[in-house]
């Protein structure tokens, strides 16, 4: 499997509207969502079979964790997306870093990805980061459409991503 695509959106101002559509909304983590974690990271990515177990080991115990910057879409009383954003301090700034972004398939076409992104890039501006990173795979093209429009560039971190992004920019339409 290729490394991951990085891509950095610099500067946080300017930033969309917040606004689910109907039937949905954004919230924060709170008590019992690690199961609801576990079974969307379970359907939307390939290593099955994530407990609860898994998001207190991935997700709630790691010493950066912050309740305010794990969030799940909602529809129905029911959790069927989520992100967590991690602070990171690099070189002496505060970086916000967006992980594990995931949406049911049966909710795909609403634009949720794109609402759990500006929910944590609002996240990230209250946390006084400078710029906001996220890695993503070449395969992801609705997702990379999203990060594009949203103000993420591409980072050119190993040989062959100016092929792999140029790649990607023909899929997409983007100059």
């Amino acid at each position: 499997m290729e490394d991951q695509l990085r891509m950095v959106r610099h500067g946080l101002d300017k930033l969309p509207r917040l606004q689910c559509p109907d039937g949905y909304y954004i919230r924060t983590y709170q008590k019992g969502d690690a199961a609801h974690w576990a079974q969307i990271m379970d359907r939307v990515f390939v290593d099955k079979g994530r407990t609860a177990q898994d998001t207190y080991t991935n997700v709630i115990n790691q010493p950066n964790f912050d309740p305010d910057g794990f969030c799940f879409v909602v529809h129905n009383d029911i959790p069927i997306g989520t992100a967590c954003g991690w602070n990171r301090d690099i070189r002496g700034k505060q970086v916000g870093y967006i992980d594990m972004l995931a949406v049911l398939p049966e909710h795909i076409g609403h634009k949720l990805g794109k609402w759990l992104t500006v929910f944590l890039l609002y996240y990230f501006r209250t946390q006084h980061a400078t710029s906001v990173m996220l890695d993503t795979d070449d395969f992801r093209l609705p997702a990379i459409k999203n990060y594009l429009n949203l103000g993420f560039v591409p980072t050119y971190l190993h040989e062959n991503h100016a092929q792999r992004w140029q790649n990607i920019f023909e899929k997409v339409g983007f100059p």
